[in-house]
C-alpha cells in the first residue's frame, strides 16, 4: 500500500482501506484488470486461513477516492 487514504476497522480481523496498491499486490490479488494507476476500496483479514486482501471496487478519480473516505467515516 503505498498511499493509504483511510483506513477502517470492521473488527474480528478485518478492515477496509481506501488507498494506491502496487503492481504485485493488485496482481496478487486478482484485481490487475482494474488497472494499476489510481486508488482501491478494499478489504484485508489477519484471520488465519484468510489472509491478503479482496478489492471491492476503484475510484474513478482522487476526489471519488476522498469522497469513499468521508462515506466510511460516517459509519
Amino acid at each position: 500500500m503505498d498511499d493509504i487514504l483511510g483506513s477502517f476497522d470492521l473488527g474480528s480481523g478485518r478492515s477496509v482501506h481506501v488507498a494506491a496498491l502496487a503492481r504485485d499486490t493488485l496482481a496478487g490479488s486478482g484485481a490487475e484488470h482494474l488497472g494499476h494507476q489510481g486508488y482501491f476500496l478494499f478489504e484485508s483479514s489477519d484471520v488465519p486461513g484468510e489472509k491478503g486482501i479482496n478489492v471491492l471496487g476503484k475510484a474513478a478519480s482522487f476526489e471519488a477516492a476522498m469522497r469513499l473516505v468521508d462515506v466510511l467515516k460516517l459509519t
